[in-house]
């Protein structure tokens, strides 16, 4: 063992003490790692440890499964070689302003680990470190952070961190942290995941605040799979991937919700979607507004997800290039609301705008359609959607329904008339029934169309029966046209043993609505007939045609009344 030089006496005499040593003015601030794991096995130094500032370590600082009771301090130092610190336990250990190429951590034990405005020009490797504090990293930047199987009991700073790597940035797969994980103005570029948290288990909240996560290769921006989480807000933050997801979540369980506001930005060229949420359950709001816009795919896609809370996309700006959707929320439960008014929804391949496929609301649903059906090129897939409330705009609806699908659906507008009906709207709900025949003879397989158009135009698809009782009245008034028309062509004659004046006008109203209404015969025996005169036989011809329309309104009228001609 070489013999302390001056410095490394002071160091000793500093530490006894419980003074920091402070060798930033120093000309000769080298202190030999031997020297420092030297101090630090040979003797207890209390509890304010080995502190020292602005040295210049040599040789490489390696306290491999090394156990200390003394807290170790080196701050603003510069490191010549990477620190090993595999499972070492120290009570605290800060590193703050220091300079280093590399981290080797796994497995440390300690009550803290403050590395704030670090500059590490290698991997800060911390997997399986089990922090019983916070962890720091405050202003650093890092060569990567893996920290698979971390344990943390309190937050995780990282405001104002680079992180820069070719391939993983921060690689926190079923990491463990107490409370928050704090990413504030932090640059992440990584040239596979930027950030990847799968199966992390998160106390608090994910706060990423005016952030930028990339993911250059086929990675993705930020990706929480199997994880936990009281909440996830990015506000401010942009996310790009190059050919994967800006933002995955699947199989998570955020607990109260997640936030993308205030600025959002993710932009990627994925054949998947920009943001996907699959199978997460949200015990809060999904609240979407930014920008959101994939190049080669889908940009929105919420799938088999339940949502306790609303959600709400309000304010964004959505693209997609997909035969998909550029917004999908399909398969899904929402207990509160679904409001989907975004500033900007735009699918510039042949897809939908909106798809949500067999989603169920819990309570109001509101679209926004008017926005949107006016302005271009607009699609919606609204089939399987359940929800409690009529819209506010039902004429906009079927606007929509008719005009802005790609095919005849027939649970839409039943659902529509559904929610009228229950709400006291019987005569909207007739309405949307009607606008729905009328969407199947046009777009549908009616089968008979004529027949269909026919029964559309006599009683309404059998939702308006009434016409067919105007028709049977129209129907009368024609015979009643006919039978005095007759008359003044001397066609009428009194029936067999009646007196000469039987066609007075009571009975020729008799007589009409005995050829219009086949199912009453009013006056009993008839007073006057048609005679066998030319007049007379014409009318007889034209009574036929009478006959047979007041057959056809009167069955029209009873079928439609009692509903056998109600499709659905």
């Amino acid at each position: 063992m070489s013999r302390p030089n001056e410095t490394e006496q002071d160091m000793i005499r500093a530490a006894e003490a419980g003074e920091v040593l402070d060798l930033s003015r120093r000309g000769d601030n080298v202190l030999r790692a031997g020297a420092i794991h030297n101090l630090l096995q040979s003797r207890d130094l209390g509890p304010v440890g080995l502190q020292v500032t602005g040295a210049r370590i040599t040789d490489q600082l390696a306290l491999d499964f090394f156990q200390s009771p003394n807290p170790l301090l080196l701050d603003d130092c510069l490191f010549e070689e990477p620190l090993s610190l595999f499972h070492t336990k120290v009570p605290g250990l800060s590193l703050d302003d220091s300079t280093m190429p590399g981290v080797n951590a796994e497995g440390l034990h300690t009550s803290y680990l403050a590395m704030r405005d670090v500059r590490c020009t290698g991997l800060l490797d911390l997997d399986n470190a089990r922090i019983d504090g916070p962890l720091l990293l405050t202003g650093s930047s890092i060569r990567g952070l893996s920290g698979g199987g971390m344990h943390v009991s309190r937050d995780v700073w990282m405001n104002g961190v680079f992180v820069t790597s070719e391939e993983i940035g921060c690689w926190l797969d079923n990491c463990e942290i107490g409370m928050d994980l704090m990413l504030n103005n932090a640059v992440v570029d990584a040239g596979d995941d930027a950030i990847y948290l799968d199966g992390a288990r998160i106390g608090g909240v994910i706060r990423l605040h005016d952030a930028f996560a990339r993911a250059r290769g086929n990675g993705d921006a930020l990706t929480f799979i199997d994880a936990t989480a009281r909440g996830i807000e990015l506000t401010g933050t942009v996310l790009r991937s190059e050919a994967s997801i800006a933002l995955r979540g699947s199989g998570a369980h955020i607990r109260s919700g997640i936030t993308l506001d205030r600025g959002f930005n993710a932009l990627t060229n994925s054949t998947d979607a920009a943001v996907e949420l699959v199978n997460t359950r949200l015990g809060g709001d999904l609240w979407i507004r930014g920008s959101i816009r994939n190049r080669s795919g889908r940009a929105v896609v919420v799938h088999r997800a339940a949502v306790e809370g609303s959600l709400l996309v309000t304010g964004s700006h959505i693209e997609a290039k997909s035969f998909g959707a550029a917004l999908e929320i399909s398969d899904t439960d929402v207990g509160g609301e679904i409001a989907i008014n975004p500033e900007k929804i735009v699918n510039h391949r042949r897809g939908f705008a909106v798809d949500l496929f067999t989603t169920r609301v819990g309570r109001a649903l509101q679209l926004g359609v008017m926005r949107h059906i006016g302005t271009g090129p607009f699609t919606a897939s609204l089939n399987g959607l359940t929800y409690p409330e009529p819209p506010d705009d039902t004429g906009a609806w079927l606007t929509m329904l008719r005009d802005h699908t790609f095919g005849y659906e027939a649970q839409p507008y039943q659902q529509l008339a559904a929610v009228h009906r229950a709400a006291g709207h019987e005569h909207t709900a007739r309405r949307v029934l009607i606008a729905q025949q009328q969407d199947l003879r046009r777009r549908g397989d009616p089968g008979n169309k004529l027949w269909h158009w026919f029964l559309g135009v006599t009683l309404g698809y059998g939702y308006r029966p009434s016409r067919a009782v105007i028709g049977l009245l129209v129907t009368f008034l024609l015979a009643l046209c006919l039978v005095w028309t007759t008359n003044a062509y001397n066609g009428l004659t009194p029936a067999k043993d009646r007196p000469a004046d039987s066609c007075s006008p009571v009975n020729r109203i008799s007589l009409a609505a005995d050829l219009a209404i086949p199912l009453v015969k009013l006056g009993g025996t008839p007073r006057c007939e048609l005679a066998n005169g030319p007049a007379g036989q014409w009318a007889t011809g034209a009574g036929w045609v009478v006959q047979i329309l007041g057959w056809s309104f009167a069955t029209l009228s009873v079928a439609g009344f009692t509903g056998l001609v109600r499709k659905s």
